[in-house]
């Protein structure tokens, strides 16, 4: 029987800067393994920097929508000139994750959802 194929994450990925350097303590090694890890660090601080870059841009987006939307339904209200019914947009981090129906965020619906193929 095949055993299953385990998963590995980034905890378990290795690096170049090897362990027995400490134990065999040779110079070149141990200068070897303080590079290594000083690359290792480098890429690190740049990943987390592109991450932080993609976060705030994301973030800054979505406050530029929500701006948009409400400009939109005030241009709408004044055109129709009826008066809004205490409509409010939610703040983006106040809506639930990875979903826009009503039923998500706690609402029920009169049909669940059904597809047949």
């Amino acid at each position: 029987m095949k055993q299953p194929m385990t998963l590995k994450g980034l905890q378990e990925m290795r690096t170049n800067a090897d362990t027995s350097a400490l134990v065999s303590g040779l110079p070149h090694k141990l200068h070897m393994r303080l590079c290594c890890l000083e690359m290792e660090r480098h890429r690190r601080d740049q990943e987390r920097r592109v991450a932080m870059e993609r976060a705030n841009k994301c973030q800054a987006r979505c406050e530029q929508i929500e701006q948009e939307v409400r400009r939109l339904l005030e241009a709408i209200y004044k055109q129709s000139g009826i008066m809004p019914v205490q409509t409010e947009v939610k703040p983006f981090n106040d809506r639930p994750h990875g979903s826009r129906s009503t039923a998500a965020a706690g609402q029920q619906t009169s049909k669940p959802f059904m597809h047949r193929y």
